[in-house]
């Protein structure tokens, strides 16, 4: 199989900086996903389902409580909208609720209810619809917030591996659709070892810091950023052929040696990276090409970029330009 390889040394062009890498972590359509694209809907969803426990309770009446039908589309919408569309539908329902009874008491001849009693009516209806909306949303903001610390480096606050193997299991499938090509770059801070042993663990850690915020300002808004371990970062980056690839990887080198020497750091950066013609066979299948093309990048020529073109899943290699 043949390869380029791009050698250590200045390149042509200065980092073009981009917006920081906003994760997606569920590419594929889900209730959320919908609820965040269509708020207005499904608290109009919620609204109509409301509506019709209302005409429920207008029809069996002040004897039966069907206060628990009206929580169901309250939660709904404070779940999959916001706390604010959940506030609002409970005092929607409030008020449906009232009117149901009022309504039917009017139609049997029942006689009108005491304001005072009407009040009270509204007023447990909506704390217990409020209870509910509140302990909802704070039950959501905490797993919100869990998740996302599941997913993030906590030294550099960028993606971490399982949040990294989640996407490129997406951009697999998302490349299988579009037939678009797909690039996976492993990059390695070379003799990192003599930092953390001559300046101590927190320059380390300052430098890793840096590298971080280095790879995620020189790519795309699409591309994904994530510490694999260690030294170690992955790039991912969808619908990006050999030669965006060596370009991009080419700067980024550029840019994070600019770094290291502000820092006052010894290092350099060996990178792997292959680019999918078609959908790898799998996510290790993928990682493990990069990862192979970047060690073979530390053992033939530390700090240099090795790049592959992989024509299929389980195909040969095509050469990519240097």
């Amino acid at each position: 199989m043949s390869e380029a390889t791009v050698k250590p040394g200045p390149t042509d062009g200065a980092n073009e900086a981009a917006p920081p890498r906003v994760m997606a972590l569920a590419a594929t359509p889900r209730v959320d996903e919908m609820a965040l694209r269509f708020p207005a809907g499904f608290v109009l969803a919620a609204l109509g389902l409301i509506v019709c426990v209302g005409v429920a309770d207008y029809l069996t009446g002040t004897d039966t409580s069907v206060i628990l039908f009206y929580l169901a589309p309250i939660g709904f919408g404070t779940w999959y909208v916001s706390l604010r569309g959940g506030v609002f539908l409970a005092l929607a329902a409030a008020a449906v609720s009232i009117s149901a009874d009022a309504l039917h008491r009017a139609g049997t001849g029942e006689g009108d209810l005491p304001i005072a009693l009407l009040g009270w009516n509204g007023v447990v209806q909506v704390g217990t619809s409020i209870a509910l909306v509140l302990v909802l949303a704070a039950l959501r903001a905490r797993l919100e917030g869990e998740e996302l610390l599941a997913r993030t480096d906590a030294l550099t606050q960028i993606a971490n591996r399982r949040a990294f193997f989640e996407i490129a299991s997406l951009e697999i499938e998302r490349t299988r659709r579009n037939g678009r090509p797909l690039t996976l770059a492993y990059v390695d801070c070379d003799d990192f070892k003599d930092v953390n042993d001559g300046r101590g663990h927190a320059e380390g850690d300052a430098l890793l810091v840096t590298v971080a915020a280095t790879l995620r300002a020189g790519t795309r808004s699409i591309d994904a950023v994530a510490r694999l371990g260690g030294d170690e970062f992955g790039l991912l980056l969808p619908e990006t052929d050999a030669l965006e690839a060596e370009a991009l990887l080419a700067r980024l080198r550029t840019t994070l040696l600019a770094a290291m020497a502000r820092g006052g750091w010894k290092v350099g950066f060996s990178i792997g990276a292959a680019t999918f013609l078609a959908p790898p066979a799998s996510i290790d299948d993928m990682m493990a090409r990069a990862d192979e093309l970047m060690y073979a990048a530390k053992r033939e020529q530390k700090g240099s970029i090795r790049h592959r073109v992989f024509e299929g899943a389980r195909g040969g290699s095509a050469a990519s330009p240097a």
